[in-house]
């Protein structure tokens, strides 16, 4: 009744429940849908009426009370937010600003969003790095390799490194040349390089 009062705004009809609301929006598909979001399944009717009518917006009036409430909306395609205790001039700003394409929230809202976009984003960074270090080429190298890596990254030579591990200098060597290739570096301060930058302090086994 508020709502087709208000200046701009002519209200097609109402309906109570998800059945009534798909078939209205079949036979005179509005410009705008308000949902309110303690209807049961509301989420779920928001998607269903974006999918059947990508053209038609919904505004929800939620409590906001909970991310999960939210979030649940903004995945479901809603483009507008009304709290319960907001105003008329709220409720028409939210649909006023859903025909032009524009989100209208309260700032409880947005920064529930926002909070969420930041942790996917975060999530999204973590991921990323996990995956460089998946592939990075210090992966290649055996458990001994990496132990003599680090050794050269202490700037010991072949000799030395043979010595503080019972082996032969022939095998040493061969170790080392084997590092210089996998990291694909030509030179021993080269490795030494790859190694403090990806942060490789393993144990020395004694």
């Amino acid at each position: 009744m508020a709502l087709s009062q208000a200046r701009g705004v002519r209200v097609l009809g109402t309906a109570s429940h998800r059945e009534e609301i798909l078939t209205r929006l079949a036979e005179a598909p509005p410009d705008i849908v308000l949902v309110d979001f303690v209807m049961p399944e509301a989420a779920s009717i928001v998607a269903e009426i974006r999918r059947r009518t990508p053209s038609v917006k919904v505004v929800a009036i939620t409590l906001g009370e909970t991310e999960t409430e939210v979030i649940q909306l903004a995945e479901a395609g809603v483009a507008g937010y009304v709290l319960p205790d907001g105003s008329l001039d709220d409720l028409v700003i939210a649909v006023e600003s859903a025909v032009r394409g524009e989100l209208y929230c309260p700032p409880r809202v947005a920064f529930t969003l926002l909070r969420r976009v930041g942790a996917i984003a975060l999530g999204k960074a973590r991921n990323k790095k996990a995956e460089e270090d998946e592939h990075s080429p210090i992966h290649a190298l055996t458990d001994r390799e990496r132990q003599i890596l680090q050794l050269v990254d202490l700037n010991l030579s072949n000799k030395q490194i043979a010595r503080h591990l019972g082996i032969e200098v022939a095998t040493a060597k061969n170790h080392v040349h084997n590092i210089l290739q996998k990291l694909h570096v030509h030179r021993r301060i080269d490795a030494s390089s790859w190694y403090r930058q990806g942060g490789f302090h393993l144990k020395l086994e004694t």
